[in-house]
């Protein structure tokens, strides 16, 4: 019992204590909160609509414009749909085409396209699924009861003007009402399509787990290296122990993209950048990653680890990884542009699934942005910091000899 004695002397023991407890608290408090609601904010989503038909005979897209609970957005071309849809400025883009009334009163069956980006979160990816078949389902519905109203206020018209007797036709109207009902109950054909798909579930998970993996991977480095700067900080000034903790930073957030690399290709992630520019990213997202958990350190010492804990949370949250953004509470949503996991999923999603490649270099800019002021951050707080240094008194360097 002396050794658990000894343990709960020790500052070391209670913060393994609070992290333990902190942990758990934090990710309840911010996950249930950030994700309240959810389905109340489904407004907030947008999803464009592009009508090839010209005809003027079908009002489907103005009908779903109306209806949907969703920002709907008419456009012009598919071609513009479809940046903004790579740019995730919106989750979905449906395709009327230009053949569509003439397939439909041929008696053939049309068809109506879902577009639905797969470089998405995988909530909105499988939402967006649901609304096109219920979508598709409720356009039948409607088309499937305007033929056989038309149809039968045709055969109706033709009837009277036959010379027929009364019985004869009545007979003849219940012909047709049967074989209107022989009609295909789903007139219309809803086809998914999945851009920047990719064939492995596994590489879904790859934004996720490189966010995870890197943050707490910092976050611990970062501890680590702290510890071990209070051992020597006596001997060192704080600016030289700063500087040289900014060193060791930069070295591995630059060596660790050699190791993000060689596991997606031994697991066979499939990538559509350039290696030179996944390892420029990988490095930026690290060094922005362990500048923003180096802050929290610099100005509480080992209780920044709560914060870190904090950060950790709220940068799963709002990445958008695994809900949109777009469907957040309003205050986590605004957060998410001032935190690297936004950037960092962002950019994973143009590597692994592709879409808007230019959006990568965007993505490194803002963590290069998080970096320069994080740093700033943690001169100031060093700078506010008391020097440990040890000052040499005369008799000291008079032994040493000097």
């Amino acid at each position: 019992m002396k050794g658990l004695k000894a343990l709960l002397t020790l500052r070391g023991t209670y913060i393994g204590i609070i992290a333990a407890v902190m942990f758990q608290l934090i990710f309840f408090s911010v996950w249930l909160t950030a994700y309240k609601g959810v389905q109340d904010r489904m407004d907030n989503m947008s999803i464009g609509i592009v009508n090839e038909d010209q005809s003027g005979v079908t009002n489907i897209a103005k009908e779903l414009e109306q209806q949907l609970p969703f920002q709907v957005t008419q456009y012009d071309s598919f071609e513009k749909a479809s940046d903004k849809m790579n740019n995730r400025e919106i989750e979905m883009v449906i395709q009327i085409p230009s053949d569509f009334t003439t397939t439909l009163q041929s008696g053939d069956r049309p068809s109506i396209y879902y577009w639905i980006n797969q470089a998405s979160a995988t909530f909105s990816k499988t939402m967006m699924e649901q609304v096109a078949n219920q979508v598709n389902n409720e356009v039948n519905e409607k088309v499937f009861s305007f033929q056989t109203e038309a149809g039968a206020a045709m055969f109706e018209q033709k009837l009277q003007q036959l010379p027929l007797e009364q019985a004869i036709a009545q007979a003849v109207g219940e012909e047709v009402q049967t074989a209107l009902k022989s009609l295909h109950p789903e007139p219309v054909e809803g086809i998914i399509k999945k851009t920047n798909a990719v064939n492995e579930f596994s590489a879904n998970l790859v934004p996720l787990m490189v966010i995870i993996s890197s943050f707490v991977g910092a976050m611990v480095m970062i501890m680590q290296v702290n510890e071990a700067t209070e051992t020597i900080q006596s001997s060192y000034s704080k600016w030289d122990l700063f500087l040289s903790r900014q060193l060791i930073n930069i070295g591995v957030a630059f060596l660790s993209p050699f190791l993000t690399i060689g596991l997606m290709k031994l697991f066979d992630i499939t990538s559509h950048e350039p290696m030179w520019m996944i390892y420029l990213f990988q490095g930026s997202l690290f060094l922005a990653f362990l500048m923003f958990a180096q802050v929290f350190v610099l100005l509480f010492g080992n209780y920044g680890m709560v914060f870190n804990i904090l950060a950790l949370s709220l940068q799963l949250v709002t990445s958008g990884v695994l809900v949109s953004r777009e469907l957040l509470e309003n205050g986590y949503h605004k957060l998410a542009s001032f935190l690297p996991a936004t950037y960092g999923a962002d950019g994973y999603y143009s590597i692994v699934f592709g879409g808007n490649s230019g959006m990568l270099t965007h993505d490194i800019a803002y963590l290069w942005l998080v970096t320069g002021v994080t740093f700033i951050l943690g001169i100031v707080a060093v700078s506010v910091r008391r020097d440990k240094m040890k000052v040499k008194s005369p008799q000291n360097t008079a032994s040493m000899g000097i």
